[in-house]
């Protein structure tokens, strides 16, 4: 390689302008842009929708770019002297090229003689080294350096640079390139690559392949230039950033460096939004949002929305006046009033939607108002009628009904939703009855017809419901148990009603199980549920309850009347008859009343249920179930504490075994008190001989056969269940019968063990988001599908955080990520996300791989983000295009699936 020659420069501005005369019409109309205002072009070679055409504009308006009659030639590969000129006019630096100087280069180094003042100021401000750069010119003498094109890493090098940030390419030269081709770029250009794929200024030519000598186009290169503005801005003629207040068909209106005003538009006039890559229509900007704008004098060349972060406040209040005059409004805010200015762009819609003169505001409406933050002197953007003074009658379908406080939610005819407080002596009134527990008895769907007075809903008459509760004193039933007759309990006149029954009905009563009509004697009190059709479909027995006996043992039977004596733990007599109406189990089998005496055997154990004297069932021991007490290891003996209440005593038999799910070989040590367990007796009924621990198991649906009707788990642990579905009982958190049909995979849920069998599957709800609002009695969070969800704060609860359990919600704060279901125990549980804090590195939009960055070799550093995954900050939702090499964020995991990325 010959010796490198040292450049000259001599200052001729004759020399320059002769030179200048006859290069300017070969090259510089491409790149070169004069002092004329700038003018958007719609470029006859960049067709709507090219995947570069929002970059483009953006460049051409702000005049970097221009181009050739009328065409932009998108596709040709630019030249190492057109991309110096290019960067050097991106970062503002164009009035101090010198082009009054002569430059006198290496031999070698051969650059067009327009180009050498703008490439003097690269290596001036440190854009290009000058000895990397002769060198490269040496190896190749057979190519002008200047008419060179552009390799990919080159270009890539030259625009780090610019953009000042060649110190994170440094840091970044070690760092292994995330493509298959990544040894093929050069060891100059490495970490300059990283860099700039980091900070999404560049991608490769497919997903895994980056095309290091490859050359680049004119369109690659403005969109490199164009998202590099993000870190490197320029404050460049007529660009200018505000917030957009309005806007229709003509024109923008905006609020800047604290003042109104607006742009013109016109068919020239390019927008976009910060999320796509498309042009946008007027109605996908959204209003109170900071909007980038190039303008020239007072028309609009390029506008884009930079973010989706809405600038407005929401307070809710009380009207209390409008003063006109002032362009004022007050209203109560809890117990504080409050001014609201206003101005003739503010929309104020009644509740139906339909839009009124702020005058046109009563005093006493429920106002929402949305009001903007970026004024000294906040203006409302909107108007919201939440609920005015009403005094009406009409009917509709009822959408919600609350009782705390008591509000009524009603869908009209016309489409629209009201919303009325109720009042506490509400008449509620079905079939010309006024019913017992007023509100109580709306449900949703249930079409009514409402009176409302000053805003309040004094009367409710019921003309079609789903289900109605009635209270009545039981009188009679059909032998065939379809229809049933009761006096009403609760009305001034009482009378005789029949009704017929459901042929599903529930019937309930406290200490009995499978009951049926013909379990009802005359004078039950009965709380009746009835259907649209009037019917039956579930009775409750207020006024009588089973006495249950657990354990009672039999002392003598007289079959011919029917008479039964057993004596209970404390050995007190208990004596009843038995009838066709007695319920007699043996082991889940029925006996006939006539076939029991056989097995009411002096010394055999049963559960006795009575009423007075009447025995309601009788249950043939083989089995207890309840909470054990208390374990005596020295006498072999446990107790249980019944579901019933009454608390029951038993020896262990020799041998007895002990099952508990999950565990092989569990011995009586397993057992702890308040288990819950079964205990299976011998033949005898007097031991124990197994000890079955109901157990539950946190576990995700892992998969559904819908043919085979099985269902698969997967338990926190890996663990996975299978299990035939008839074998399993399923149901809601409610306690409602689930068909496998609805069971899908994903869905958590408690698998309920008896032993090492298990018994049922409970689908649980679970609320994944962040902390909205924090209260004594409801916490309410915001899902990541941007639902507001109430939880309400019962009397047993748990909140864990930060690895810590405890009984208050006061730990909590608005914006904690959390995790919201039942527990073990059905007890709610609320878990803080406490989430994983990284270091932004890169994100492949390709494969939709995050990276960040690694504090050890060992570390996993890369993670999938779903269409699901959201990101944010403080909050608001942002484009994953917003994150930028070293950015600090928080990663949030449920279930091993990244929901969000917080950029802090």
């Amino acid at each position: 390689m010959p010796q490198q020659k040292k450049w000259v420069k001599l200052v001729s501005s004759f020399m320059v302008f002769s030179l200048l005369a006859g290069f300017a019409a070969v090259e510089a109309d491409s790149v070169h842009a004069d002092a004329v205002a700038v003018t958007t072009t719609k470029f006859s070679d960049v067709p709507a929708g090219h995947w570069a055409e929002k970059h483009i504009a953006k460049l051409a308006s702000q005049g970097i770019i221009k181009g050739t009659n009328g065409a932009f030639k998108p596709n040709d590969n630019i030249t190492q002297q057109e991309a110096v000129a290019l960067a050097i006019r991106f970062i503002g630096k164009e009035s101090e090229v010198k082009t009054d100087d002569a430059i006198v280069f290496p031999e070698n180094f051969d650059v067009s003689t327009y180009f050498k003042p703008y490439i003097i100021l690269a290596f001036e401000d440190g854009l290009l080294d000058r000895d990397e750069e002769f060198k490269l010119a040496d190896a190749d003498p057979d190519t002008a350096w200047g008419t060179k094109k552009a390799s990919r890493e080159w270009i890539t090098k030259l625009i780090v640079k610019t953009i000042g940030k060649q110190q994170t390419a440094e840091g970044m030269t070690k760092a292994p390139i995330s493509f298959k081709d990544g040894n093929q770029v050069g060891a100059a250009y490495a970490g300059y690559v990283n860099a700039a794929v980091s900070l999404q200024l560049i991608k490769g030519v497919t997903v895994d392949k980056f095309d290091p000598k490859g050359n680049i186009t004119r369109a690659a290169i403005a969109t490199m230039l164009s998202r590099a503005e993000t870190q490197y801005p320029v404050a460049y003629s007529g660009q200018f950033t505000a917030i957009l207040t309005g806007k229709d068909s003509a024109s923008l209106k905006l609020f800047q460096d604290g003042k109104d005003t607006s742009v013109d538009l016109s068919a020239d006039t390019y927008a976009y939004r910060f999320d796509s890559e498309k042009a946008a229509t007027l109605d996908q900007l959204t209003p109170n949002t900071k909007v980038l704008v190039v303008a020239s004098g007072s028309k609009a060349l390029y506008v884009e929305q930079l973010d989706d972060e809405q600038q407005v406040e929401k307070i809710t209040g009380t009207v209390d006046r409008v003063l006109p005059n002032d362009s004022k409004l007050w209203v109560w805010v809890g117990d504080e009033p409050v001014a609201v200015n206003y101005s003739s762009a503010t929309t104020v819609t009644d509740g139906s939607g339909k839009v009124i003169p702020v005058t046109g505001l009563a005093a006493d409406s429920k106002v929402e108002i949305a009001r903007d933050t970026y004024r000294s002197k906040p203006l409302a953007v909107s108007i919201t009628v939440q609920s005015a003074p009403v005094n009406t009658s009409a009917q509709g379908t009822v959408k919600a009904v609350q009782t705390t406080p008591a509000t009524l939610t009603v869908d009209n005819a016309g489409g629209s939703s009201s919303m009325f407080n109720v009042s506490p002596q509400v008449d509620v009134i079905w079939q010309g009855q006024i019913l017992d527990g007023g509100l109580a008895q709306i449900r949703v769907g249930d079409n009514i017809s409402y009176e409302v007075k000053d805003s309040v809903v004094t009367k409710i008459t019921i003309l079609q419901t789903s289900s109605k509760q009635v209270r009545g004193e039981f009188y009679s039933a059909s032998s065939d148990g379809n229809t049933i007759q009761y006096m009403t309990v609760g009305t001034s006149q009482q009378a005789l009603e029949a009704k017929f029954v459901s042929g599903t009905v529930d019937v309930s009563i406290d200490g009995l199980t499978g009951t049926t009509v013909s379990d009802l004697v005359k004078g039950d009190v009965l709380d009746l549920t009835l259907n649209d059709k009037d019917q039956v479909v579930a009775i409750k027995v207020v006024n009588r309850q089973v006495k249950v006996l657990p354990g009672a043992t039999i002392v003598s039977y007289d079959n011919d009347i029917k008479a039964l004596t057993v004596k209970d733990a404390s050995n007190n007599l208990v004596s009843v008859y038995l009838s066709d109406k007695t319920k007699l189990d043996m082991n889940g089998s029925s006996l006939l009343l006539n076939a029991v005496s056989t097995f009411l055997v002096k010394g055999k154990k049963i559960t006795l249920g009575y009423t007075e004297s009447k025995a309601v069932f009788v249950q043939f021991v083989y089995k207890y179930s309840g909470t054990v007490t208390a374990i005596n290891t020295n006498t072999s003996q446990i107790t249980l504490q019944q579901s019933t209440g009454y608390p029951v005593t038993v020896p262990l038999d020799t041998p007895y075994y002990v099952e508990i799910a999950g565990k092989t070989s569990a011995t009586l040590s397993d057992v702890k008190v308040g288990d819950t367990v079964t205990a299976v007796l011998n033949a005898n009924q007097d031991k124990v001989t197994t000890l079955q621990v109901q157990t539950v198991k946190p576990v995700d649906v892992y998969s559904v056969d819908l043919v085979g009707k099985k269902i698969k788990f997967k338990a926190a642990d890996g663990t996975f269940y299978d299990y035939a579905a008839a074998s399993l009982g399923l149901t809601n958190e409610k306690g409602d019968t689930l068909a496998l049909s609805s069971i899908a995979a994903g869905q958590a849920g408690n698998l309920y063990f008896t032993g090492q069998t298990a018994s049922s599957f409970k689908v649980l709800n679970v609320t994944v988001g962040r902390v909205a609002s924090v209260a004594t009695d409801k916490v309410t969070v915001t899902d990541y599908n941007g639902n507001a969800v109430i939880v309400p704060l019962s009397a047993n609860y748990s909140v864990v955080k930060n690895g810590v359990a405890g009984s208050s919600a006061s730990v909590l704060a608005a914006g904690d990520r959390v995790i919201v279901k039942l527990d073990e125990k059905d007890r709610l549980l609320i878990t803080v996300n406490g989430g994983t804090a990284k270091t932004f590195w890169k994100y492949d939009a390709a494969s939709h791989v995050l990276s960040v960055k690694k504090t050890s070799l060992s570390e996993l550093n890369t993670y999938s983000v779903t269409t699901a995954t959201k990101i944010t900050q403080n909050g608001a939702s942002i484009a994953i295009s917003q994150l930028a090499d070293g950015d600090s964020i928080v990663l949030y995991f449920y279930r091993d699936t990244l929901v969000e990325i917080a950029k802090a």
